[in-house]
């Protein structure tokens, strides 16, 4: 390596490394959500948003604020979360200890949204409510449940609701647990998404697919 090269090299990785890794993947991940919402747009694509794994609100807040942006202003909002942590602990990184968030706290964000609906509960349990169970039609559905246990009842509920040319944004996608689990396994386990979806996009961790029949 020439030394002009070394330095431009020992720069970039220097620079590179100063940005923190989770600044990095919600940056893309907003870019992300802004993206779908703009192809929502452009196409009138029917349905309400629907995420799954809400935790602070942040992710929830943006989608709601590029929707509004676009003037879509008649679509609903759910957030779903526990507000408690995960039904099962098979990650060093995805521990309840790790993601406590206060449901009084994220309420309060939102107390001014009428078009946003929290719903608090672990999700094989409240995806069976009728309050959840009236959503016929979902444009975007964004998961960020982290975990294989979680994502296993989000797929069987998102079957036959989303619109065609309707979105799912995974996160997380191949994170793998200590009994070599993951997102992506749940979905391959479901051959609905892989006859009627295609892949559109990825950032950093995740994925995203839409559905074209």
């Amino acid at each position: 390596m020439s030394f002009i090269l070394f330095i431009k090299t020992y720069f970039l990785s220097y620079f590179t490394t100063l940005l923190n890794p989770t600044n990095i993947h919600n940056s893309l991940k907003f870019k992300q959500i802004f993206q779908i919402w703009y192809c929502i747009k452009q196409d009138n694509i029917p349905g309400e948003y629907v995420e799954f794994g809400v935790f602070k609100g942040k992710s929830l807040y943006h989608s709601w604020r590029c929707a509004k942006k676009l003037n879509l202003n008649d679509i609903n909002f759910y957030g779903l979360d526990s507000f408690e942590g995960f039904p099962v602990e098979n990650h060093n990184l995805y521990t309840n200890e790790n993601f406590y968030t206060s449901y009084k706290k994220v309420e309060k964000t939102f107390k001014r949204q009428k078009n946003i609906q929290l719903i608090k509960g672990f999700f094989d349990t409240t995806l069976n409510s009728n309050e959840i169970q009236k959503i016929k039609k979902i444009s975007f559905a964004f998961i960020d449940c982290d975990i294989y246990e979680s994502a296993v009842p989000i797929f069987n509920f998102l079957k036959e609701r989303i619109s065609i040319g309707g979105f799912v944004m995974i996160d997380d996608f191949s994170s793998i647990d200590k009994n070599n689990n993951s997102i992506h396994k749940a979905w391959l386990e479901q051959e609905f998404f892989s006859e009627d979806f295609i892949f559109f996009s990825n950032y950093s961790n995740g994925q995203v697919f839409r559905k074209v029949r």
